[in-house]
């Protein structure tokens, strides 16, 4: 298919593009959106044509450009009206659907067959002429019964084990470890040589378990990272790390801050500096506290926020000319997952900076979400500071970063509030995502062989019922030696996203798995 082969080589990098408005453009398009629902896609079946499901972000500096040199152009625009039904998506807020299409990063593009089938997905941002003869395509092939050109890709099959044996989980941290360090790459540093970014989760699960030479190759290539991420990739006038770099030598940066991603990696800094002590850590990792607890703080609500949007031009600019122009955007959106990952990794970060600034940020952070919880019977997904009002219907990943963190934040501050916001938690994903048959948490409205995100989410979980079984708040609740069994056979599942990975997401998602399934082990007498 030729269109899609021309496609795959117009994948655009925009170096000097601003994007000047930062509302959702999609709201005054003149493509014919449908704000995305549960329902909106079998609602639309009657009209038997394919679907055109596009996932952006407010922060997200690539899906503005899209919306402004792509989506203006008259003859996209009839295309699409004519052809297609048009599906908008919020990423941050339908986190369920980003999860269920499996995007990666945004602006991401689905295109269903009119029966709602899947006929083609794509990341990233293309010009007017090259998207009109992707569309052009989709509408010729599926009138014609045609699918894509390409491989057809088979879903993994997996026979979990039914009884635990540590050795099988000893494999899996194994194929885990050595993939890791066999794909660093040695020269330019950060993992693979495609994207590079910093990975937390990785990063501090290597430095916890790994030992001998492992560790020391460990140690040596996340410094070495650190320093080329600190180059190539942080912002030395206001502090924090942008979202990554395009390029395998840390080249075109994507200039999006996101909060959960520089809260780990200041604990990271901390961490790798008791390993290989470096004074820039140290000093880079102050920074970032400063900018998370100034620019990412809202004082009126008491809260972290998540987001700060990319402007490429602002960036380039330094600190006297910064003071004359407008800094990019700040998201006024508080998000429960986003927030749950930035404070837990806080709880750990108050480890080693007795910054009391800090800390209140945190407590008052931690409040805000406890009075969510325990002040309404369900859990909302976000929250708009402009209306202060909590939205959004929430998924699993909410319930389970909450009730991981207030595990956490209850034993910390030894706050009652904070024990009862986490009781709560678990006996909400009891109540509705626990499988008595499969003996693990799923999302009933998401594919429950989805390994990678399943493996992640209850490797959370873990954590969260070890927590409860010191204080044995719900002790029918303890299904962790199912949870860990379940997913220890997963070793062929790692080999095979080693081998053909495109993305590095799932090792964040595995390293929490197995940093809990460590855990487990630990109190083990007789694993």
């Amino acid at each position: 298919m030729n269109s899609f082969i021309k496609f795959s080589l117009c994948l655009l990098v925009f170096l000097q593009l601003n994007a000047t408005s930062f509302a959702f453009e999609h709201e005054d398009s003149d493509v014919h959106f449908l704000e995305y629902d549960p329902n909106v896609i079998q609602k639309n079946r009657f009209k038997k044509k394919p679907y055109f499901l596009l996932f952006a972000a407010q922060w997200c500096h690539w899906c503005h450009v899209f919306n402004e040199k792509t989506l203006t152009d008259e003859k996209v625009i009839s295309y699409l009206n004519e052809n297609f039904v048009n599906v908008f998506i919020d990423a941050d807020i339908n986190t369920s659907a980003y999860q269920k299409y499996k995007a990666k990063g945004v602006p991401f593009t689905v295109f269903l067959n009119p029966d709602t089938s899947e006929y083609y997905k794509y990341s990233g941002t293309l010009y007017a002429e090259p998207f009109l003869e992707v569309i052009q395509d989709v509408i010729q092939n599926v009138k014609q019964g045609k699918t894509v050109d390409g491989e057809k890709i088979f879903a993994f099959e997996y026979n979990p084990p039914t009884k635990f044996n540590k050795s099988t989980l000893d494999n899996m941290r194994n194929t885990y470890i050595k993939g890791v360090l066999d794909n660093f790459d040695t020269e330019e540093y950060g993992v693979g040589n495609g994207i590079k970014t910093i990975l937390p989760e990785t990063f501090l699960y290597l430095i916890k378990s790994t030992k001998g030479e492992n560790r020391q190759d460990s140690v040596l290539w996340i410094s070495e990272t650190l320093k080329k991420a600190i180059e190539k990739i942080y912002d030395p006038v206001e502090g924090g790390f942008f979202r990554f770099a395009e390029t395998g030598d840390w080249q075109v940066p994507h200039y999006e801050k996101m909060a959960g991603l520089n809260a780990g990696t200041v604990l990271l800094l901390y961490k790798v500096n008791e390993e290989n002590p470096n004074p820039k850590f140290i000093e880079v990792a102050l920074q970032s506290i400063h900018y998370l607890s100034n620019t990412l703080y809202d004082e009126e609500t008491g809260s972290f926020l998540s987001f700060q949007a990319a402007d490429t031009s602002y960036y380039f600019l330094n600190e006297n000319r910064r003071k004359n122009v407008k800094p990019p955007l700040v998201i006024s959106k508080v998000f429960t997952d986003h927030l749950a990952v930035t404070l837990t990794y806080f709880l750990d970060v108050l480890d080693y900076s007795k910054d009391n600034n800090l800390e209140n940020k945190v407590i008052h952070s931690l409040d805000f979400l406890s009075g969510m919880i325990l002040n309404n019977k369900r859990i909302y997904h976000f929250y708009t500071i402009k209306e202060k009002q909590w939205r959004g219907k929430s998924g699993l990943q909410d319930h389970v970063l909450l009730a991981k963190l207030f595990q956490r934040a209850a034993d910390k501050f030894q706050n009652e509030s904070y024990n009862k916001a986490y009781s709560k938690m678990l006996r909400f994903l009891k109540l509705n995502y626990y499988d008595e048959k499969k003996q693990i948490f799923v999302d009933p409205e998401l594919d429950t062989n989805d390994y990678e995100y399943l493996m992640a989410m209850n490797g959370d979980i873990v954590f969260a019922l070890m927590g409860q079984s010191k204080k044995s708040a719900i002790p029918q609740l303890s299904p962790v030696k199912p949870i860990i069994t379940y997913f220890s056979g997963l070793d062929e599942f790692l080999e095979d996203k080693f081998w053909d990975s495109k993305s590095w997401d799932f090792l964040e998602r595995s390293a929490s798995f197995l940093s809990s399934a460590d855990s487990f082990l630990a109190t083990q007498s007789n694993p």
